[in-house]
């Protein structure tokens, strides 16, 4: 079959390239680097799990299926090479961290939450004319499975599918962290947190816009949620006007919508002609010539992100593309809604007769732009005034890169690390808790650590609090004008923060970073010691993600193991501030034994109101901060037993074993995980490790190669596709193993600093039968401490390579031996 003729194609072509979704270039797509390349393709008239290497492959009417299986979680620019065709075809992209999702309509998408420098959705649509490179623009932030579907008769023939890197391309097998053992189940769980950490944690620059902005035509957006204008947070009853021209398919724009939060959605579809139009196109959810209004996060449900259509009209003409409107929204007085195109009303509705959600329609917060899937618009001269009295509150003609800046849409700003790399794509201050450990135990990325530390710390306020979970686009410095309970709500964030801070230092003694950075964190002690209640002695917040927030335990414990960790770190760097935050913990710890302990249960109430529930928090952080004595350890972890729900624990014990909502969260059971350690019950450790972690590999058709953020009970990703299977808060195994398995662990207090001392204590290898383990951790600012044991005959031989200027202990049992003046040790006990 002849290939198509050039000419044909200027003829005929409707060039995705120019509607600038994505690239088309003449060089080989195998210049594209650094990339990452499949493990497998399965060509097939369905998506089909089990793949082999391809070197080319042709999709086709009898075969229209290519799935593609990168082999482990992978991120970047998604682009293919073209070899030959026929005539213009359309292939659709399909992207998911499981492969049980790519069939789903949407794929394990979309992610309406916030922009993310990210494509929003998870299936994007090319039109193919000619041979050549042609790749995406937008970010696939996270996945093991692609497929690129034929949607159109004919044939092409495609080689080099990749993805362009935009992390960083390290193996694990070439970190400088490692570990293994004689059991492979653990080599693969101690593996899960290393890919998810590395795709979630993101060089400066390395996002590319989402927006491109054009100096007459203004700002064009395709494939995107509407990103809000920071300028907006307090606007309220005011009209919104812009030019709009469709590029394809539609457009959309959002207002009074907090960033990341839901709020009115307007999308406006154009007649859709078939030249420009993808075979694909959902035509139900989004009908040709029709003005649709939500409220929510978008036009469709996504599990945890609700949308409800409040209204659909068809528009009284033909909306045409490639055509500048103008677009009037008006929020008028008692809820009163009207849009309009070139002055002629399309929409007239009244906002106080619905409550989606059961809440009233809110007419408060910024507006913004964006484009469904596969849609693609320009949008420009936007003005906002009051609608009473027409004082004009905002005006841009979204012609200037600034507007970038404003919208949220520019690359990247800082080196950090996210929650999770497809979502929420949010730089989250609690959930850097793990990822900073997990880096300690095997990327050894500290870079990454100390820049989410300068991200989140530029957020900061005069309280002291920093912002839970700022955008990756907005300038962090610009959070303080955003509302304070929606930005800063979280306040058991600001303990795992800062602990989170704690475990950088503590792994790398950086006494310089902690010195530059300690003013700012000491504002953040102070807001915290604030929250000591003095007549209860308890830890009183305003709203809490982990456990109760007024007198509980999961606040009060994790805020005595904040006060003593900021105790060792004032000591190191000479403040005179150790000893008050010693005393704090001390009294607070004493307040916490006295009135939450529950004799009857055995272990520590959820709350002071609430003392005949228990939960995983509240256990983890009583016992890892030694409010719990070795005897209300032990208690405490068997009371667990009314916690156990399937495989692992549930978060309180009210919960409902069979309620659809209850999950298990590989975050809170990985903090029990340390707790259960400590309290020397290694059954329950080794079953927990086992049952929650090994879950995330033994289904091919789930497992993504990194660790998951919730499990179901019987251990399938627990919020259906929406789940994010590459969550690092999920991989606490990964240093759990390092530290309890081998047992290599920095020593107590700040003689432990960068593993000036060290331990090695490996009972829980021991106890779990293995017959050998090894592991070894990078050092700051280089350098590495490397232990290797092995059990034959009831002797168990050691090896230890350690900086000469390092001492350590090792102690199994009795035995115990100290070490130091050397680099390598070798000796052999008697078990």
């Amino acid at each position: 079959m002849l290939a198509f003729k050039s000419i044909f194609v200027i003829l005929l072509q409707i060039s995705s390239a120019s509607l600038g979704t994505s690239r088309l270039t003449s060089k080989p797509c195998r210049n594209v680097a650094p990339s990452f390349w499949p493990d497998g393709i399965a060509v097939d008239t369905s998506y089909k799990p089990k793949t082999s290497k391809l070197s080319s492959f042709t999709l086709n009417s009898r075969s229209r299926v290519a799935t593609v299986d990168y082999g482990t979680e992978r991120a970047g620019l998604p682009f293919f090479e073209v070899l030959e065709l026929e005539k213009p075809v359309q292939v659709e992209l399909r992207f998911s961290e499981a492969f049980i999702y790519l069939k789903e309509p949407w794929s394990d998408g979309p992610y309406l939450f916030n922009t993310g420098q990210a494509n929003s959705f998870r299936v994007e649509t090319l039109n193919i004319t000619q041979p050549g490179c042609y790749k995406s623009r937008f970010v696939q932030g996270g996945q093991r499975w692609q497929a690129l579907r034929l949607l159109t008769d004919s044939f092409v023939t495609i080689r080099n599918v990749g993805l362009e890197s935009t992390i960083n391309t390290v193996e694990v097998r070439d970190l400088p962290g490692a570990f293994s053992c004689s059991d492979n189940i653990l080599n693969d769980i101690w593996k899960l947190g290393a890919p998810a950490t590395i795709d979630s944690c993101l060089g400066k620059s390395t996002q590319p816009a989402v927006w491109q902005i054009d100096p007459n035509n203004g700002a064009y957006v395709a494939n995107q949620r509407p990103a809000m204008t920071i300028e907006g947070h307090s606007f309220a009853n005011y009209t919104l006007e812009f030019d709009a021209f469709i590029d394809r398919g539609g457009l959309w724009w959002a207002m009074a919508q907090p960033l990341a939060l839901d709020g009115l959605h307007i999308q406006l579809t154009g007649e859709m002609p078939p030249r420009s139009s993808f075979a694909n196109t959902n035509k139900t959810v989004t009908p040709p010539n029709t003005l649709l209004l939500a409220s929510g996060f978008g036009f469709v449900n996504q599990t945890t992100l609700p949308s409800y259509i409040l209204a659909s009209t068809k528009v009284p003409f033909s909306v045409k593309e490639k055509t500048w409107y103008r677009i009037k929204t008006v929020f008028g007085e008692n809820g009163k809604l009207e849009i309009s195109v070139d002055g002629r009303e399309v929409l007239k509705v009244d906002l106080t007769n619905y409550a989606p959600g059961g809440k009233p329609v809110s007419t408060t917060g910024p507006f913004g732009f964006g484009a469904w899937q596969d849609q693609a618009a320009y949008f420009r001269n936007v003005i906002a005034y009051d609608t009473a009295n027409k004082s004009v509150i905002y005006r841009n003609p979204l012609t200037s890169p600034e507007t970038l800046v404003e919208y949220g849409t520019q690359e990247n700003l800082g080196t950090v690390c996210l929650d999770g790399p497809k979502r929420d794509r949010l730089v989250w201050l609690g959930d850097f808790y793990h990822t900073s450990r997990i880096i300690g135990a095997s990327t050894g990325g500290f870079n990454y650590t100390r820049g989410t530390f300068d991200f989140l710390l530029q957020t900061q306020i005069r309280s002291g609090q920093i912002a839970i979970a700022p955008y990756l686009g907005y300038d962090p410095t610009k959070t303080v004008t955003l509302s304070l309970e929606r930005v800063y709500g979280l306040d058991d964030y600001q303990l795992l923060g800062f602990l989170a801070f704690v475990h950088y230092i503590r792994q790398t003694n950086d006494l310089q970073y902690a010195r530059k950075t300690w003013a700012q964190w000491e504002k953040q002690l102070s807001w915290l010691a604030s929250n000591i209640n003095s007549t209860s002695g308890l830890a009183d917040f305003g709203f809490t993600f982990l456990g109760a927030a007024q007198g509980g335990s999961l606040g009060s414990c994790a805020t005595v193991e904040t006060l003593n960790a900021a105790a060792d770190i004032a000591e190191a760097i000479g403040k005179k501030t150790s000893s008050e935050y010693r005393k704090l913990a001390t009294d607070l710890a004493r307040s916490i034994n006295q009135k939450l302990w529950n004799k009857a249960l055995g272990t520590y109430g959820y709350a002071l109101g609430e003392l005949n529930t228990s939960s995983v928090a509240g256990t983890a952080f009583c016992l890892s901060s030694h409010v719990a004595s070795k005897e209300r350890a032990v208690s405490a972890i068997a009371a667990l037993d009314e916690l156990e729900l399937g495989l692992g624990y549930k978060d309180r014990s009210t919960l409902n074993d069979h309620d659809i909502e209850t999950k298990i969260s590989p975050n809170t059971n990985g903090l029990l995980l340390q707790a259960i350690l400590a309290a020397e019950d290694w059954d329950r450790a080794a079953k927990l490790i086992y049952n929650v972690w090994g879950a995330m590999l033994k289904d091919p058709e789930t497992r993504s190669g990194a660790s998951w953020e919730y499990l179901t009970a019987i251990g399938q990703p627990g919020l259906g596709a929406f789940t994010s299977l590459g969550h690092p808060w999920g991989g606490a195994a990964t240093y759990i193993l390092t530290e309890w398995v081998v047992g290599l662990r920095s020593a107590d207090g700040i003689q432990g600093f960068g593993y000036k001392n060290w331990v090695v204590n490996p009972e829980l290898g021991v106890h779990m039968g293995l017959s050998h383990a090894r592991a070894k951790v990078p050092l700051y600012p280089s350098g590495e401490i490397e232990v290797e044991w092995s059990i034959k005959s009831k002797k168990m031989t050691v090896q230890i390579k350690a900086p000469p200027e390092t001492r350590g202990v090792f102690w199994i049992g009795k035995t115990k031996k100290t070490l130091g003046n050397d680099s390598s040790y070798q000796f052999t006990i008697q078990l």
